[in-house]
């Protein structure tokens, strides 16, 4: 069986997975491609031990052990490809990122080895951190591999995800005909087996990674914790700030937490965004209360998050406040709701 403590980043899913229904052979393989503190070396490891483990399964079929060792082929064939590989017809270009935003002052090269790219990566998060005065963990690294198509053209067909220590955490394929095959995709797929452990108004924010932006926010679930279906239904929301919608819902946006949440928080890569949320910790500041009072509003009456879904839709919106927090007072006047 899987050790979530070891693949699953967030310190509340992993015992909270553990205490659930167990997860098949097909997700286990997906919750060990999905972490993000995890290297390749590490994955592949962890699969064969996964692998192991499968044979004396008697709940578990021969497709689903050929699609797991079709994963640890791939993962060993990408490992001697980009580690050691090359060619005339690959070229690399390296970018590094600094919680979730690209790094706009790097040097531009090309690269007909990955060995020199990802050397290239490291070197640059160094300096950046000590520009910048940041530890190198608030950085990543991707190695985009690109094919020679035609004399002229070449396709970047990879996004190879590295640590600060040039380390391979994902291979996530760019081309549509590299998608269809999946055969090179090391990373998070289908993960709705996973979700935030905390009833709705429960006010969260990102564990500290290179990968996001610092994001608070308050859940909303459509299941409940503690309800048998919260094991089934998989609809969770984020109500984060979003200037975007100052005007109509008072700057308040709302994004599923599903598998695509990490286009709505400035990264460029779908990574697994839920797993860097945890229960807010420490106070709140004068700027962070209306967190708290929404959270209150929606443990009260859940009602309110239709009421932010419509506000939210363009058009003229007769009433709303452009502040958050008298938004939220809004909020609870028009659910009828006593004071707080």
């Amino acid at each position: 069986m899987t050790d979530f403590n070891q693949w699953v980043y967030s310190p509340d899913i992993a015992p909270w997975l553990s205490a659930g229904p167990p997860l098949d052979l097909a997700e286990q393989t997906d919750c060990i491609l999905s972490a993000p503190h995890r290297t390749l070396e590490e994955k592949l490891k962890g699969l064969r031990r996964l692998r192991e483990e499968a044979e004396h399964l008697p709940s578990v079929d021969e497709r689903e052990i050929n699609a797991l060792e079709k994963r640890i082929d791939a993962g060993e064939t990408l490992k001697e490809t980009i580690y050691d590989g090359g060619g005339l017809r690959n070229q690399y270009e390296a970018d590094i990122f600094c919680h979730g935003r690209k790094e706009e002052f790097l040097k531009r090269r090309i690269f007909t080895a990955p060995g020199a790219g990802i050397d290239f990566i490291k070197e640059q998060i160094k300096e950046a951190a000590k520009r910048y005065e940041l530890a190198p963990e608030c950085f990543f690294g991707v190695l985009g591999k690109f094919y020679k198509r035609g004399a002229r053209y070449f396709e970047r067909e990879w996004n190879i995800i590295l640590n600060p220590q040039g380390k391979i955490l994902y291979c996530l394929p760019e081309t549509g005909e590299a998608i269809r095959k999946n055969d090179y995709w090391f990373g998070p797929m289908d993960y709705h087996y996973m979700r935030l452990p905390y009833p709705s108004g429960t006010v969260v924010e990102t564990i500290p990674s290179p990968f996001f932006p610092s994001v608070t926010g308050v859940v909303v679930s459509k299941a409940e914790l503690g309800e048998e279906e919260f094991f089934k239904e998989d609809e969770q929301w984020l109500l984060y700030p979003a200037d975007l919608y100052r005007g109509r819902s008072g700057g308040i946006g709302v994004t599923p937490l599903n598998n695509y949440t990490s286009i709505q928080f400035g990264g460029e890569f779908v990574l697994p965004f839920i797993q860097f949320l945890r229960r807010k910790e420490g106070r709140f500041s004068e700027s962070e209360t209306w967190l708290k009072d929404l959270g209150a509003l929606i443990r009260r009456d859940k009602s309110c998050f239709a009421m932010i879904l419509r506000d939210g839709q363009p058009g003229e919106r007769s009433g709303v406040k452009e502040d958050r927090q008298r938004y939220v007072e809004e909020l609870w006047e028009r659910c009828g709701q006593p004071g707080r």
